[in-house]
């Protein structure tokens, strides 16, 4: 459900990698709802503020990481004085899974996506997310590990093949074409493909199963809007508001 509220187990991985990234590998739990309230940016019932209190339901449910003491029963953390720590358990759980991580939290994705993914991440072991290897975002090039590199090829090549029309693919949100544009010698190969959702790669589906799942999450797009999505956060759901308002702008100055 689109409203259901983030789980602990969804918090885990967040929150450990958030310890990693603090020179101490601490964190208090004031931080750690500041934190997590800025990366997931928690919306519907979790952004609610609970009755009679300062609390939202996002924040309370970061408070029972204490009390339940989701974080220390694993290993994965000690708390003293307010404060967790990470422990060498929990620094291993975010470096198996930072590719996972990186490709959830700057992707663009929705928050019920991501905290959803990121649960997935946590709770499987038979499961991992594709890192895709055509995305630069903002100057940031994501780390390929190589068995991942060619289901991620092969899953580009059938994006493109999936939706090229006439021999001829365009920018699915402003319509610009590169061999149209550029020709036949430079104007190939410059399509990059947007995923509107993760894209889970299961270890029970073989690679025609997976792609013919993630063709539903794609999406053609130039460079330039592509760079315009990841900046801006436009979601899923925002997409055809996004092209909308393109397709306006664009007969607005003709």
């Amino acid at each position: 459900m689109a409203d259901s509220r983030i789980t602990e187990s969804e918090l885990v991985l967040p929150s450990l990698y958030l310890m990693t990234l603090s020179p101490q590998g601490s964190v208090t739990t004031s931080e750690l709802i500041n934190l997590l309230s800025q990366m997931l940016k928690p919306t519907g019932v979790d952004a609610q503020i609970l009755s009679n209190r300062n609390d939202t339901y996002f924040s309370q449910k970061v408070r029972n990481l204490k009390s339940h003491d989701t974080l220390t029963k694993y290993g994965y953390a000690k708390y003293s004085n307010g404060t967790y720590y990470i422990t060498e358990r929990g620094r291993d759980l975010v470096y198996n899974n930072r590719i996972n991580i990186q490709y959830i939290l700057s992707s663009g994705f929705d928050y019920n996506d991501v905290k959803t993914s990121l649960g997935k991440v946590y709770n499987s072991r038979t499961s991992s997310i594709i890192p895709y290897e055509e995305l630069v975002v903002e100057g940031e090039i994501k780390t390929i590990v190589t068995k991942s590199y060619e289901r991620s090829r092969k899953l580009r090549n059938a994006a493109i093949e999936h939706f090229r029309k006439n021999g001829i693919i365009a920018c699915d949100c402003c319509g610009f074409e590169f061999k149209s544009f550029y020709g036949d010698k430079y104007g190939t190969s410059c399509i990059e493909i947007h995923h509107m959702k993760p894209i889970f790669q299961y270890a029970s589906m073989s690679i025609v199963q997976t792609i013919d799942e993630a063709l539903k999450n794609l999406l053609p797009v130039c460079p330039n809007c592509h760079r315009v999505i990841h900046r801006n956060n436009i979601t899923a759901e925002l997409i055809p508001l996004f092209k909308q308002q393109l397709f306006s702008s664009t007969h607005k100055t003709k």
